[in-house]
């Protein structure tokens, strides 16, 4: 009996150590790594429509949602649609950064609205034509239309290429070859977007690999910022070549002008591989990889408990860079 008692207080004791190691961790991770509050990006009171030298209108439709830029001097022919990424947001400053240089521009929600689905999921690529339908009513100086996409936005931006052949030209910031499952986690599996009332074809998270999944759970448990670049690469690893075939998204599809960045330290998704597959499937695309660079140009690496990556200098760098490319080229089409 006096053995099994002490079995058991050295036991609790490892435990208790354990225990309390874990919740040290925590405290200096949460520390080092502080979820910074900010407004939420889907919430449209959150958005300055005062800006100096446009009018901003928010806009809706039947699913469509988002913000109508018009400089008041408009300097640039076409349009530019911005998208941002699964944080919901429509990629609204640079959207004004762009207003600000004579572009009209309409910064689009593609979920999380009133009109529109709640979470990122069975999202229709049928809503782009409310979007065409504006344009083809009268926009201020008829020409070309481009569309910019900022991750799962730059998804989106390669299938509607695929369904829209109004767009010109495409911008894709830390892209993916393929499309993934909508980030929704239940017994059903979503799609992230649809078409003609039918799933996009997409890769699923069921078949990342256990170790990427206890990676998650080892951050989370640790209060670490979450990396899912193992996640998603598992995903491609651990899926049906069939599957995958059926997920790929196609940058053929951009008839006019393709512009890629992507940061070589993604630490969100393969951002850099997969601008690397688009310039080998279309040749003509112009891809910027900026080697340390992370998910986001912006930004120490980390925020909201996610691991994005690069360096603070070399996020900056990277858009600096990138911010000149694209004013370059945007010049060049809408010229």
């Amino acid at each position: 009996m006096r053995r099994l008692v002490k079995f058991l207080v050295r036991a609790l004791a490892v435990m208790v150590a354990l225990v309390l190691v874990v919740v040290g961790v925590r405290v200096v991770n949460g520390w080092r790594y502080p979820s910074a509050e900010g407004s939420d990006p889907r919430a449209i009171a959150s958005y300055d429509l005062d800006q100096e030298g446009m009018s901003i209108e928010h806009i809706t439709g039947d699913y469509l949602s988002g913000f109508h830029l018009v400089p008041d001097e408009v300097t640039r022919d076409g349009v530019v649609v911005t998208f941002g990424g699964s944080e919901g947001s429509p990629d609204f400053s640079r959207a004004v950064s762009l207003a600000e240089l004579g572009y009209e521009v309409y910064a689009l929600f593609f979920f999380g609205q009133e009109n529109q689905e709640a979470q990122l999921q069975d999202v229709p690529l049928e809503f782009f034509g409310e979007v065409t339908d504006r344009i083809e009513a009268g926009s201020a100086r008829p020409g070309p239309l481009t569309v910019i996409g900022s991750s799962k936005g730059a998804e989106l931006a390669l299938l509607l290429a695929e369904q829209y052949e109004q767009i010109d030209n495409v911008v894709l910031f830390a892209p993916t070859i393929h499309s993934y499952q909508g980030l929704v986690f239940g017994q059903e599996v979503p799609a992230s977007f649809t078409r003609a009332g039918e799933d996009v074809p997409f890769l699923s998270f069921r078949d990342a690999s256990l170790g990427a999944l206890a990676g998650q759970l080892s951050a989370m448990a640790f209060n670490y910022p979450i990396s899912y670049l193992a996640t998603y690469e598992s995903v491609v690893e651990g899926s049906d070549p069939d599957a995958i075939e059926a997920a790929a998204l196609d940058p053929t599809a951009v008839e006019g002008g393709l512009l890629v960045f992507a940061g070589g330290d993604d630490r969100m998704w393969q951002s850099a591989t997969a601008a690397q597959q688009i310039q080998d499937l279309n040749p003509a695309a112009e891809v910027h990889v900026y080697p340390e660079a992370g998910h986001v140009f912006g930004g120490t690496g980390h925020a909201a408990g996610l691991a994005l990556g690069g360096t603070e200098q070399a996020n900056a760098e990277a858009r600096e860079d990138s911010t000149r490319v694209l004013t370059e080229t945007l010049t060049t089409w809408h010229s």
